[in-house]
C-alpha cells in the first residue's frame, strides 16, 4: 500500500534524529519506483553548522562515489550546474538537451548511469539564504517510476524543511534583510543574464549607477557574486524568478 502525502509528513515529522528522517525519506520514494539519493548543500547552511558539499547524505554506489570524487566530477557536474538554473524538479534527461555540454560533462552523465544511476531526477530547493538539492534515481533499468515530479518536489522540500529542523541551531539570530525597489529591479534584471550595461538601459541608470547598486545588493546578502545574491534573494522572497 502507498503511502500519502499525508502519511509522509506525519512520519517525517515524528522523526527525531536525522537517520530516521531519511529512512522515512528512502522507504517513501522505494514505492514510487526510487531506491538512489543523494543531498546536496550548494550554499553554506550556517544555521545548521555545515559547509557546502555533495553527498552530505547519499546511498549512491560507494564505486562510483569514489570514482566521482577522484575524476573532479564534483566540480562540473551537469546536474548541479543545471540545478541553478531550476526552479522545479527536472530529469537528467533534459540536461543534453538544454545545455551545452563539455566532454567531460557528458561523460560524467554517461558514467553515472554506466554505475546503476537510471532514470535520474534532481529537485532544487531553497532554504532561508541557502540552496541545496536532491538527486533521486533507480538501480533498476526499467523504469518503474509511478508519480508526477510535482509529487516528488514536495516530497524533497518536506525532507529539507525537517532536515533543518532537526539541525538547527537553537541560538541562531533571524535575518532582517531588504531591498530597496531599484535594487530589486537591478537584481531581477541581473538574475535573467542582463549586463551591466543592458540593465542600465532597462532601466534608464548608467552603468556605474548600477554597479553601486549591485555593490549594496552583495553587501546586504552578503555575497561576492550574482549567483549567491540572486539565490539567496529568492530564497527570502526578496525578487520572483
Amino acid at each position: 500500500m502507498l503511502v500519502s502525502f499525508q502519511t509522509f509528513i506525519e512520519k517525517s515529522n515524528r522523526a527525531r534524529t536525522t537517520d530516521e528522517l531519511v529512512k522515512v525519506f528512502l522507504d517513501t520514494i522505494k514505492q514510487h519506483g526510487l531506491d538512489r539519493m543523494i543531498f546536496c548543500l550548494q550554499t553554506a547552511h550556517d544555521h545548521i553548522d555545515m559547509k557546502p558539499g555533495v553527498g552530505v547524505i547519499q546511498n549512491y554506489p560507494e564505486d562510483w562515489m569514489k570514482h566521482y570524487y577522484e575524476m573532479g566530477y564534483d566540480r562540473i557536474d551537469p546536474v548541479i550546474t543545471y540545478c541553478q538554473n531550476k526552479m522545479e524538479t527536472f530529469t537528467w534527461a533534459e540536461i543534453p538537451l538544454r545545455l551545452k555540454l563539455r566532454r567531460m560533462q557528458v561523460q560524467c552523465l554517461n558514467m553515472g548511469i554506466e554505475a546503476g544511476l537510471y532514470h535520474g531526477i534532481c529537485t532544487p530547493l531553497f532554504g532561508p539564504g541557502q540552496f541545496a538539492g536532491i538527486g533521486l534515481a533507480s538501480k533498476e533499468k526499467s523504469n518503474s517510476l509511478d508519480c508526477s515530479l510535482d509529487l516528488i518536489t514536495a516530497y524533497c522540500n518536506h525532507f529539507y524543511i525537517v532536515f533543518q529542523r532537526l539541525n538547527r541551531k537553537t541560538d541562531r539570530p533571524e535575518h532582517n534583510i531588504y531591498l530597496t525597489k531599484r535594487e530589486s529591479d537591478v537584481l531581477t534584471w541581473g538574475a535573467h543574464g542582463k549586463t551591466d550595461s543592458e540593465i542600465g538601459t532597462i532601466l534608464n541608470l548608467s552603468e556605474d549607477t548600477v554597479d553601486y547598486n549591485l555593490r549594496n545588493i552583495f553587501r546586504k546578502l552578503d555575497a561576492n557574486n550574482r549567483t549567491l545574491a540572486t539565490t539567496k534573494a529568492l530564497s527570502f522572497g526578496l525578487i520572483r524568478p
